[in-house]
């Protein structure tokens, strides 16, 4: 019994408890707020950037004023040069152009024709056929019959292994040479190759043929000559 009036106890004070917060909402709700007008800041007008009366809003807000930029122009004509740091022209004048100070020289580049199965008569001469003979610029003939001294002290016949020499690099392939024709009569004097191997400076870098004085293959010259090469060494077996 005890027990159950405890529980009927607790939920009479918890209904009561519900009642009571009820009516406290109740009273909240219904009580209006009250504002004390004298506790309000309210700004003085007078105080306030206001627009004028009858002013439209356009005359009220005023643009910022606007400044002009304005574009220098220069005048482009075919008779009148102008500066872009000048606008008036009017006392520039135009000046015919200066003469080159020296005559452009224009140097004819020699026409180059390919000869066909040439003939090694010398070391440093070539013919083709029986009435046209090419010397080989740059350097001296090499004559057939010329002897050299070994280092033995024993002569061998030099010139006629120099022509050999110059058959074997020639193989009796074309060779282009610095001419204005393939046809001429008697000798000639000038430059040819073989491919992109000059024919004067193989000879001089191997010995076969001396340089001229002067010429620019006397450096190969002198460098066969201290490797004992060709003319200034042994017999080639």
């Amino acid at each position: 019994m005890r027990r159950i009036g405890t529980f009927i106890a607790g939920g009479i004070g918890l209904l009561l408890w519900a009642y009571l917060v009820v009516q406290a909402g109740e009273s909240f709700r219904e009580d209006p707020v009250d504002y004390n007008i004298e506790d309000l800041d309210v700004p003085d007008p007078s105080e306030l950037d206001l627009p004028e009366v009858g002013l439209s809003v356009d005359e009220a807000i005023e643009p910022p004023p606007q400044t002009e930029v304005r574009r220098q122009v220069r005048a482009i004509e075919p008779d009148a040069f102008g500066s872009p740091a000048f606008t008036d022209t009017g006392d520039l004048e135009r000046l015919e152009a200066r003469a080159p100070l020296s005559e452009a020289v224009q140097s004819e580049r020699p026409k180059v024709v390919l000869l066909h199965r040439p003939l090694s008569l010398s070391a440093g001469v070539v013919a083709f056929g029986g009435e046209q003979r090419l010397r080989l610029a740059d350097i001296v003939e090499t004559p057939a019959e010329r002897a050299c001294v070994a280092s033995d002290g024993t002569s061998w016949p030099c010139g006629a292994m120099a022509r050999t020499q110059q058959r074997l690099f020639l193989r009796n392939r074309s060779i282009a040479c610095e001419t204005s024709a393939t046809a001429w009569e008697g000798e000639i004097r000038t430059r040819c190759w073989v491919g992109v191997q000059d024919v004067s400076s193989w000879l001089a870098k191997y010995g076969w043929a001396e340089a001229e004085p002067g010429s620019a293959l006397v450096a190969l010259t002198e460098e066969a000559r201290l490797a004992r090469r060709g003319l200034f060494g042994d017999p080639v077996r």
